[in-house]
């Protein structure tokens, strides 16, 4: 049997959103930060890609500023909704948020100069296709980055057969055509994994 089909995807349910905004998550991985830190800058137009609530997206639109975009979608029309009323309530206006289908992105071909795909991965079945949509919303030289949880137990995040070790997506993102992909921890718990739109 092959390691995705041996793997099991999981989803957070949807009625426990809260999950995703707590303060001790925001302690523990600072979003502004996070974004500064993997290469998001004012004036890129930046792509969420399983979005959630805003975790990412919301501070995104802050640090890429009033003349660059932030572009969001979400399997959840819940999370959107909310997605969009926490950006207006903060007076936002650099946020387009979507629904997606399945892996499809629902953006224009080569709109972002940089995509994110936090703690998404473990809810899909076959990366590839993802991978293939986020390569074609991105610029060319564009930055990908991967945010997920290490493979090991512990008392929060997916059940451990639906995690991947970090080796693992860069093969992903390396067999989708991605350069320069590597991989460095970030607490022990959670690690990065980045490369480069060719």
């Amino acid at each position: 049997m092959s390691e995705a089909a041996a793997r099991k995807q999981w989803t957070l349910p949807v009625r426990n959103r809260h999950l995703l905004l707590t303060r001790g998550r925001r302690r523990a991985m600072p979003p502004v930060k996070t974004l500064r830190v993997l290469g998001l800058q004012r004036g890129m137009s930046f792509l969420d890609i399983g979005c959630g609530p805003g975790y990412f997206s919301v501070p995104a639109c802050r640090v890429v500023g009033k003349n660059g975009r932030v572009f969001a979608c979400d399997i959840s029309p819940v999370m959107i909704r909310e997605l969009k009323t926490s950006a207006k309530e903060r007076g936002y206006g650099n946020l387009t948020a979507k629904r997606n289908q399945g892996s499809r992105i629902p953006f224009p071909d080569a709109c972002a100069d940089f995509a994110l795909i936090a703690f998404v991965l473990h809810g899909v079945s076959d990366v590839q296709p993802m991978l293939a949509e986020s390569r074609r919303a991105m610029r060319k030289g564009a930055a990908i980055a991967l945010i997920d949880w290490h493979k090991k137990p512990m008392d929060m995040g997916p059940p451990l057969e639906a995690r991947f070790e970090p080796e693992e997506l860069v093969n992903e993102l390396r067999d989708a055509g991605f350069r320069k992909a590597r991989w460095w921890d970030f607490d022990g718990n959670t690690y990065f994994v980045a490369a480069q739109a060719p």
